[in-house]
């Protein structure tokens, strides 16, 4: 949106040294480092929902001096498209990865900030719709991430109580979402753009490099929860395991 940010005001006569005052203001308004070109840790641009992120830019473009309003704005962003709807996984051969889950008999959701036509889109893409049990995203709650109510609604849906739910998130508002809706496990990965401090923070119990590391750490888990006394504490000996508070390296 940058583009026709700079280009509503070079069509309204604004002066180059407001044009880089009233972007960067923007930019800053949604977490955008320009330098780097990359999101700011757990910002507004990868936690929060479209709504709130139009209305964050409009209210900074608007305080920065440029003749724009709510309504033109969010004109801007519907124009942009399902932006992410080609992205990548995060990792490889998602499908099968689910599909280790589903095996067991482990319900799946998907609770997200973006919108249902991109979640779609993004579902679509990566070949998972019959693996999606359940899900929810940004334009369909009245409260968003990290508030509890997209759980408690997933969970209601389900037929399932939080504690009973493992919820795993790449920014503060996942990970905040889980502690505030009492889910039994909280996993940060740091494929997104929170940092392992803010994800500890706001409620993860545990960090992992990516999603493709939890099928290990819950078989750890489950094995830890069947040991005796003596077995544990010769686990916990630090010369005969590793630490599963994994973090990229």
């Amino acid at each position: 949106m940058t583009q026709t940010v700079h280009s509503k005001c070079i069509s309204s006569n604004v002066s180059p040294e407001k044009i880089a005052n009233i972007i960067a203001n923007f930019h800053d308004s949604i977490g955008w480092d320009a330098v780097v070109e990359d999101v700011t840790p757990s910002a507004p641009l990868s936690a929060g929902t479209w709504d709130e992120i139009v209305k964050l830019s409009a209210a900074a473009l608007i305080d920065a001096g440029l003749d724009v309003t709510l309504e033109e704005t969010q004109e801007w962003h519907d124009h942009l498209g399902d932006i992410h709807a080609h992205d990548a996984p995060l990792i490889k051969n998602l499908p099968a990865f689910l599909k280790h889950f589903k095996r067991y008999g482990i319900l799946i959701s998907i609770c997200t900030s973006d919108d249902r036509r991109s979640t779609e889109a993004c579902i679509r893409n990566w070949n998972i719709d019959d693996l999606i049990d359940f899900s929810i995203c940004g334009d369909e709650v009245a409260e968003s991430k990290p508030s509890a109510s997209p759980l408690l609604e997933l969970c209601d849906r389900a037929g399932v109580v939080p504690s009973d739910c493992i919820v795993i998130g790449d920014t503060s508002s996942d990970t905040g979402m889980g502690r505030n809706g009492g889910a039994g496990l909280v996993v940060g990965v740091l494929t997104g753009s929170g940092t392992e401090k803010q994800l500890i923070e706001t409620g993860a119990h545990v960090v992992l490099p990516n999603i493709g590391y939890l099928p290990d750490f819950l078989e750890n888990k489950a094995l830890r929860h069947e040991l005796s006394e003596q077995d544990l504490a010769a686990l916990d000996d630090p010369e005969n395991i590793v630490s599963m508070r994994v973090t990229a390296s």
